[in-house]
């Protein structure tokens, strides 16, 4: 009898706690299959839990709300991760990390819409400099993050092993693996527990969760287990050892990877699927053009007869809202219905440029004017500064209009070795070769020819500020050719009874030349004056 009741309990505990998992569909086992995770982890309770959770109204009401909000990102996230090759199920990774937020920033201060550290962000070459931070492009920040997430597949072979190293680190994944495969092996042949070789292995492990030092030795076992051919399931890695604080995985990346698997199931229901989520219209997305380097967002929105507000949120990257000037094109979102617009506008963008300037030890508004040939009124009204007074290293936007920018002195290019020079509408563009002096620096050599230091740096290749006496340095120098100088036919002096029509008429000239070429505003003159007659 005590042996037909245990059956019926045992048969009744498998039924219900198998139940929540049949609740799962052949979609969500796809889920599962693309992140190569086993069928069997739809068991885990905190998956079920997860999922009943997120599924509720209120949850599932912000879910599709925050996925709405992102719409205009969503189908070219979808295209470059498809483009790199990886599972639809990573386009929940950005909502499970920021909720698709562009700006978003967490308090170790990683940034953006797939939180980049900034060294991270550094390797996989988003730029990060006083115009722009790639991570808040969310098509750059995108491919960043793929290359990312590639590298860690590339490493572990899984991609859900790929999301957990990505969110908790490669190294502490690393650890989480070698501990994981030590205790199954030991489990699976216990006999082996006290073998010369096993019991090292515990010995370094225990004494790196101890000092946390030695990791190299940890990453050498953990290459060497590989031979134990022990297989370790996602059930086998996530799971919560009693009595250790120190689990495989963290808690957090429990979580998160969680959190994703679920947020893709959610996806792929059909009552989701068929809304206007998945299916937006193109015009109500993004697309991607190539603008000059040193533009105005301003000038941009301007030309696409839209707010520049409106603009600048969709470009949050660009800082200062000016595209770096040390590049020829640069990309900037715009909206896909403004694309007819822009390709019929773009040749009517006014050619201003803009520079950012670092103000430097002894630095007037006048000073930087005068640099710049701008006026003192204009940088301090596009600042939006209340006084004239500057301090060290603050940043300026400078409007150069018409790229009139100060004349590099003929004398610093007559010192020097000139490599090339061709001319362009008037602008004489010249190739120096520099040779670098007794205690000059990158920012004085720029300084010098009045060029920006990350073409300079670009141009030459060069890594670092560093440079030493006798390097050669590239720069390309730029000013307006002189103008042929015009010499007055005749110096008329003003006589009683002239008038400026009838001077024009004594010589044949145009009265409204006549006066251009004499600064007058006015057509009166006085007696005694002089009046150049110009050829």
């Amino acid at each position: 009898m005590n042996k037909i009741l245990l059956v019926v309990f045992l048969s009744l505990s498998s039924f219900f706690s198998n139940l929540n998992a049949f609740e799962f569909n052949k979609k969500d086992y796809e889920v599962l299959k693309d992140l190569n995770i086993e069928k069997s982890f739809s068991h885990d309770e905190e998956l079920q839990d997860l999922y009943d959770k997120l599924s509720a109204k209120n949850h599932f009401r912000t879910y599709k709300k925050n996925l709405k909000d992102a719409s205009v990102y969503i189908s070219k996230i979808k295209e470059v991760l498809n483009q790199e090759g990886l599972p639809t199920s990573f386009l929940y990774l950005p909502m499970a990390e920021s909720n698709f937020k562009l700006d978003a920033k967490s308090s170790s201060k990683a940034l953006g819409m797939w939180q980049f550290m900034s060294s991270t962000a550094k390797v996989y070459k988003l730029r990060n400099d006083e115009y722009v931070d790639e991570r808040l492009d969310y098509v750059k920040s995108t491919h960043a993050a793929s290359k990312y997430l590639s590298y860690h597949y590339d490493r572990f072979g899984k991609w859900y092993i790929a999301i957990l190293a990505y969110n908790c680190g490669e190294g502490r994944v690393i650890e989480g693996i070698t501990r994981a495969t030590l205790d199954k092996y030991i489990l699976l042949y216990p006999n082996k527990k006290n073998t010369k070789k096993i019991k090292e292995y515990r010995r370094i492990i225990k004494e790196y969760l101890t000092t946390k030092k030695g990791f190299s030795k940890v990453n050498k076992i953990y290459k060497e287990i590989k031979k134990l051919n022990v297989h370790i399931t996602a059930r086998d890695l996530l799971k919560i050892q009693k009595n250790l604080d120190r689990q495989y995985i963290p808690s957090e990346s429990r979580a998160y990877l969680k959190k994703i698997v679920v947020l893709s199931m959610i996806a792929n229901r059909n009552f989701l699927k068929k809304g206007y989520i998945f299916d937006r219209d193109i015009n109500s997305t993004l697309t991607t053009v190539k603008v000059k380097g040193g533009l105005h967002l301003r000038s941009i929105a301007s030309i696409l007869k839209m707010k520049f507000s409106s603009l600048s949120k969709m470009n949050m990257h660009i800082k200062q809202y000016i595209t770096p000037s040390d590049v020829k094109k640069y990309d900037v979102n715009i909206p896909y219905s403004k694309l007819a617009i822009y390709n019929k506008n773009k040749n009517k963008i006014v050619n201003n440029t803009f520079k950012i300037y670092h103000v430097r030890k002894g630095d007037t508004l006048s000073s930087i004017g005068n640099k710049f040939n701008v006026r003192y009124s204009s940088i301090k009204n596009f600042n939006e500064l209340k006084s004239n007074k500057l301090r060290l290293k603050q940043k300026l936007v400078i409007p150069i209009v018409n790229n009139k920018i100060k004349k590099v002195s003929n004398k610093s290019i007559r010192n020097n070795i000139i490599k090339r020079e061709k001319k362009i509408e008037g602008r004489v563009y010249k190739i120096v070769i520099y040779k670098v002096k007794n205690r000059d620096t990158l920012k004085s050599i720029a300084h010098k020819f009045n060029v920006d230091i990350g073409k300079l740096k670009k141009d030459n290749k060069l890594k670092t500020d560093k440079v030493k006496i006798g390097n050669k340095i590239i720069i390309e120098v730029s000013f307006m050719k002189k103008p042929t100088r015009i010499i007055a036919k005749k110096i008329y002096k003003i006589k009683n009874g002239d008038s400026l029509s009838g001077i024009a008429h004594k010589f044949r000239v145009d009265v409204k030349k006549l006066k251009k070429d004499n600064n007058l505003n006015t057509d009166k003159i006085k007696v005694g004056d002089k009046i150049a007659i110009y050829k």
